[in-house]
């Protein structure tokens, strides 16, 4: 597995627990995580498209 996919893999078991907590703050954090994630997911593939 790519490190971009692994990252997009991450970011949606964030996004799956951001659904299902009910504490607004954890949410906020997950989701977050989930953000983070996918932008250095494409961070990574253009760094690879680009080398």
């Amino acid at each position: 597995m790519e490190y971009h996919d692994y990252l997009r893999v991450r970011a949606e078991q964030y996004r799956q627990l951001a659904e299902k907590t009910e504490d607004p703050l954890v949410k906020e954090e997950l989701l977050g995580l989930a953000a983070v994630c996918e932008e250095v997911a494409n961070n990574s593939e253009d760094r690879l498209a680009a080398g």
